[in-house]
């Protein structure tokens, strides 16, 4: 196994753009767990474990192309599925009707 420091810069590049897609993944799911703590709508958690899961997908295939102890076809898979099941909760999420407070008046 080599390090870091040897692959293409190309590979580089991409392990940056990884690093950057967890992160701004992590801060929407913040801000959506935020949102459902402040208001109590449910859909938001939903969109918050959403964009967990679909953060996922870029670490997983991080880690197999850092680790030999695993398959890398298995952790692909795990990566495809978790990140359908986070575009799927992100869906849902945004497709659930909203509740709303019974001093709104239509």
């Amino acid at each position: 196994m080599t390090g870091i420091a040897s692959w293409h810069p190309i590979a580089l590049v991409g392990l940056a753009f990884a690093v950057v897609s967890v992160v701004l993944g992590l801060a929407v799911a913040y801000i959506s767990v935020r949102g459902y703590l402040r208001n109590g709508q449910g859909p938001m958690l939903f969109i918050a474990v959403g964009f967990v899961l679909v953060c996922l997908t870029p670490v997983l295939s991080l880690a197999s192309l850092l680790t030999s102890a695993v398959e890398p076809i298995l952790l692909d898979n795990v990566a495809i599925i978790s990140q359908t099941i986070g575009l799927l909760a992100i869906l849902y999420g945004l497709w659930t009707p909203r509740e709303t407070d019974s001093s709104e008046t239509t």
